[in-house]
């Protein structure tokens, strides 16, 4: 619905940097919402006592409603309750790890190119590996990283593989 609004050179950015995935399994799904209220609790415990009481809560209360069957009708409305409830509870400004996108040491002191340290030739001894901004590995064969859209206002990236 929202991608009918958008103009088409908007749509063209949106479909190539952000491609509509395949539909989910209810126990991916599930999955992605408890992590997803882990990491909304870690955005506002103030320490890690706090942050493991309040992830010990959430599990319990994941545990209590898992036995019922994915298609029935209280299982839609416990996860449509649960999604507003991460909605409303989410932070005005969620914990970023330092080293991703939005973090305090994101793109900061970027090493130096090998072949800028040895021009006669990288040593043997060294390891070649590259990284992504997600901080997976670039396989060898592949020349560049793959492309990343870097979405600084929401801390949020997408890579296009």
């Amino acid at each position: 619905q929202s991608l009918q609004k958008m103009d088409k050179a908007f749509q063209a950015v949106v479909a190539a940097y952000k491609p509509i995935g395949p539909v989910l399994s209810h126990q991916h799904t599930v999955m992605r919402m408890y992590r997803k209220c882990l990491r909304t609790a870690n955005s506002w415990a103030e320490s890690r006592d706090v942050f493991n009481d309040e992830a010990t809560k959430i599990r319990a209360e994941f545990d209590a409603n898992k036995n019922f069957p994915a298609d029935s009708a209280k299982v839609v409305r416990i996860m449509r309750e649960a999604k507003e409830r991460i909605q409303a509870q989410a932070h005005p400004d969620p914990y970023i790890l330092n080293y991703m996108p939005g973090g305090t040491l994101f793109m900061r002191n970027s090493p130096i190119p090998l072949e800028v340290l040895y021009p006669d030739g990288i040593p043997a001894h060294l390891s070649k590996r590259r990284m992504n901004i997600d901080m997976s590995f670039i396989p060898d064969d592949q020349e560049f990283a793959d492309q990343a859209f870097v979405d600084s206002a929401n801390k949020k990236y997408w890579i296009d593989k």
